[in-house]
């Protein structure tokens, strides 16, 4: 069987209509899971797993979709049950969705601003974790995969608090990992750095902006959803059966190579960070 063979798993996915999440949802199918499409918005969320069913069902179901405002605590715990209820199981979680809700000097960053993105990015996807634990735990462990950021890691002043929430969703991966390892469930990060996506579209549709952006990147390319995607299935599949604690970042090499001046303040944006993805 091959290591990154997901069939008869069954995946939740986070801001999966678009972008970075609509990648990994079109990647856990391919590689055999049935998987939860969820977003706030039912329609895009009904869409989106009808275009998945097409793509991958060969005349079966493999993905249904949920409806969830992953700014709303309230609805974390009903995203949960409807997952539960798709299949009667949960294998893996992917915590895609999160907001950005202000790009400026930190100095103006408002405070409600800054709590919804701590609150949002932190605390409602802990929660969220905390609501399918048991049911991973029954099916003899599984995978959480929290979606970061670059920002996390990397001064970002235009994004600080953002950076600062994204940091925190990493340091929740190590802290998780401990704590569930005895359930046999593998917790890690992904940090992605500039993906083509509609947040980042002011960066990739503009030929000057691009050509800055990816001089600092040392493999000289802004990145894919299926980047991003490729490494979700690796910690999912497996491939990443011995993988926990851990952050993954996915930037081109940009965070670790890059030498200063050479970091593009944009980096680390995607629809992942869209209010409502």
């Amino acid at each position: 069987m091959s290591l990154f063979d997901l069939s008869g798993k069954v995946a939740l996915v986070t801001g999966a209509t678009k972008g970075i999440g609509r990648g990994i949802a079109e990647q856990l199918a391919a590689h055999g899971a049935k998987v939860i499409v969820s977003s706030r918005d039912p329609a895009q969320a009904q869409e989106a797993a009808a275009e998945l069913n097409a793509r991958y069902g060969r005349g079966q179901i493999v993905a249904k979709a949920a409806a969830c405002d992953i700014n709303d605590l309230g609805q974390i715990d009903r995203l949960a049950q409807s997952a539960r209820d798709a299949w009667s199981a949960i294998d893996i979680l992917v915590c895609n969705a999160a907001v950005l809700a202000f790009i400026g000097d930190s100095r103006d960053t408002p405070p409600e601003m800054f709590n919804q993105l701590l609150t949002t990015n932190i605390h409602h996807n802990f929660r969220l974790c905390q609501a399918v634990r048991s049911d991973i735990a029954k099916r003899g462990g599984g995978a959480i995969i929290l979606i970061g950021s670059v920002a996390g890691h990397n001064a970002s002043p235009a994004t600080l608090a953002y950076g600062v929430s994204k940091a925190g969703v990493a340091h929740m991966a190590r802290s998780l990992a401990d704590e569930m390892a005895g359930e046999h469930i593998r917790v890690n990060c992904v940090a992605p750095g500039l993906i083509r996506s509609f947040t980042s579209g002011k960066v990739w549709q503009d030929a000057d902006r691009l050509k800055a952006a990816e001089a600092g990147i040392p493999l000289g390319r802004i990145g894919e959803p299926d980047d991003i995607a490729g490494a979700v299935i690796f910690l999912a599949s497996n491939a990443g059966s011995y993988v926990t604690g851990t952050t993954i970042h996915v930037d081109g090499g940009r965070t670790f190579l890059a030498p200063p001046g050479r970091i593009h303040h944009l980096s680390g944006l995607s629809d992942a960070a869209k209010p409502g993805a």
